[in-house]
């Protein structure tokens, strides 16, 4: 993949994107967010709302109808007016975006919603509105990371580095020959061409992921925010500061990879444990190589990576 991007490619900061990556993750499809966090959600959502939510995750993925999407701003003021309009959504709305998605064959996981629309709406609404209330102040506090997103796509804009930028944004993102490829668990995975890309930056966890795509091939692609754990987590988190400051200056991938290698492990091994395809493992070793903090070599037909003298100095460093 080459470092330039032929396609717009903006930022936009959609709190509502955030809670569809917790909602997830609270569904139990896993996001990356930390434990604390997470039982913080669970106590926050009322389990009758929970046992209603089946359908949204029926799929193995998030997949939530337009009508009931929430947006936002920075600032996230408007997150609670937006979940109000969305309980007062009349039923019929519902089940005309559900027979358009379905084309008329709605499947048997959304009955529920089918035969009471307004319990449903009303349902989703209410652990929205318990996700939101629960990571708002976080969202609030993460302004300046927010902020610094801005800054990083304009380099990566104005160096000819977007497609650089785009491969390191998540362990579970690619981005190649014009496509988004995500894993098995999101929806679009099998490779999405785009027309033009919209970033969200999200609050969540570190291996959030969140997408959308309109009709005329604009994306809007969620990522995690590098820096988030201490914000998520609370003093608890303050002893992960060095790792995180290794992340913050590689990204997260990669510093996964550099700490990963204090020992050889094949490459093969390497994309088990971060859970990411082989090509994007091997992209991201040979840019740490180029750096002199990671060696490969071979042996028999495996490829082993281990840190150099460098590679260890700067994690020592960092630690």
């Amino acid at each position: 993949m080459g470092g330039n991007v032929e396609i717009p490619v903006a930022i936009a900061f959609l709190p509502g994107a955030s809670v569809l990556s917790l909602l997830a993750d609270v569904l139990g499809i896993p996001q990356g967010v930390p434990v604390t966090q997470r039982r913080l959600l669970r106590k926050a959502c009322p389990d009758y709302v929970l046992d209603v939510m089946g359908p949204i995750t029926s799929a193995g993925s998030l997949h939530i109808p337009d009508v009931l999407a929430v947006a936002g701003d920075l600032k996230g003021d408007g997150m609670r007016d937006e979940i109000r309009g969305i309980a007062d959504t009349p039923p019929d709305f519902l089940l005309a975006e559900l027979e358009r998605t379905f084309g008329g064959e709605v499947p048997p996981a959304w009955r529920k919603a089918v035969d009471n629309p307004a319990d449903f709406v009303t349902a989703y609404a209410g652990l929205a509105s318990a996700v939101w209330d629960a990571v708002a102040p976080v969202w609030r506090r993460a302004k300046p990371l927010l902020e610094r997103e801005v800054g990083r796509v304009g380099v990566a804009s104005v160096t000819g580095t977007m497609g650089d930028f785009l491969a390191n944004l998540s362990p579970r993102i690619d981005f190649a020959d014009g496509n988004v490829l995500l894993p098995d668990s999101a929806t679009g995975r099998e490779g999405t061409a785009i027309r033009k890309l919209t970033l969200m930056p999200l609050v969540s966890g570190t291996r959030a992921c969140v997408l959308h795509t309109d009709g005329d091939g604009h994306v809007h692609l969620g990522y995690p925010i590098a820096g988030l754990a201490p914000l998520l987590q609370g003093e608890a988190a303050r002893a992960e500061t060095a790792a995180d400051a290794l992340a913050m200056m590689l990204g997260e991938l990669r510093a996964d990879i550099l700490r990963t290698g204090n020992q050889p492990v094949s490459m093969g091994k390497l994309a088990d444990l971060l859970h990411c395809t082989a090509g994007t493992v091997t992209y991201h070793c040979r840019q740490l190589e180029q750096a002199g903090l990671l060696s490969r070599e071979r042996r028999g037909r495996e490829v082993r990576i281990l840190r150099t003298l460098r590679g260890d100095a700067l994690v020592d460093a960092l630690s």
